[in-house]
């Protein structure tokens, strides 16, 4: 059974600390609790486990430490929740993703890569490194590597929000590279949103700027991830990451998307 959450209280704050999923979840749990309609949190029960889910600006991201393979009434529930929410992209457990029936959506493969401190290059300038750029700037340098990234002001009021309690960061180099720590929790911090403008691409920026966040991140104690599609993945294996999983993600079809609906990176 599906139940909408209406109390932070009637989450486990603990099982959602424990995988990269939930701690997602649980960033935006702290920041919005659960007073707004566009940032829901639900929980899928069945046979004694527990799923908790998040829909926020077309995401639907799923957490669970149980096993759900097997579960066919788990399966069909979650498949009709997404059939009639719609989201754009759907992420999480991946005992609930396998066994999803949906129609008009795509499985997409992703990578899960750890990321490693290294050398920067004798041509990396550190002192260009913006921890505190204004938000325009990077949504400006997002738009050109994101085709499907969520409107601009969804975008700023979502960043903006969790920049301000300390649970996000973005970085910029040069003003033609960005990335941003989507969450921040518990020493453990995701890497995503990197992307370079157009007129700087193949100077190495984004190589040397993430090497400089994997050392920066390793000098405050805390341990980077991010994600990678099957297009990206030879690049972060190259520059020495370590590759920790794989798993699938199901995003619309561009002909099935409905009006207004993008991913959040």
């Amino acid at each position: 059974m599906i139940t909408e959450i209406t109390k932070e209280r009637e989450v486990s704050r603990k099982a959602l600390a424990e995988c990269h999923y939930g701690r997602k979840i649980l960033c935006c749990l702290l920041a919005y609790g659960t007073a707004y309609s566009f940032c829901r949190f639900f929980a899928l029960r069945s046979g004694g486990k527990t799923a908790w889910m998040m829909l926020q600006n077309s995401t639907l991201l799923i957490s669970s430490r149980d096993d759900f393979t097997g579960d066919a009434e788990a399966a069909v529930e979650l498949s009709m929740f997404i059939n009639m929410h719609q989201p754009f992209r759907v992420e999480g457990a991946q005992s609930l993703i396998s066994a999803l029936r949906l129609t008009g959506y795509q499985e997409l493969r992703r990578s899960v890569f750890r990321l490693e401190p290294a050398p920067v290059s004798p041509l990396f300038e550190p002192a260009r490194v913006n921890t505190e750029p204004r938000l325009d700037d990077v949504y400006a340098i997002l738009a050109e590597g994101f085709p499907n990234l969520i409107a601009y002001d969804l975008w700023l009021t979502d960043t903006s929000h969790m920049v301000r309690r300390g649970l996000r960061q973005c970085f910029t180099y040069f003003d033609m590279t960005a990335a941003t720590a989507v969450y921040d929790y518990g020493g453990h911090v995701l890497i995503g949103q990197v992307a370079t403008k157009t007129a700087a691409r193949g100077r190495g920026y984004a190589r040397d700027f993430l090497h400089w966040i994997a050392n920066d991140l390793a000098a405050r104690g805390k341990t980077g991830i991010l994600y990678a599609l099957d297009i990206r993945r030879s690049f972060y294996e190259e520059i020495g990451f370590t590759l920790l999983e794989t798993e699938y993600v199901r995003e619309r079809l561009s002909g099935a998307e409905p009006d207004g609906g993008k991913g959040i990176l």
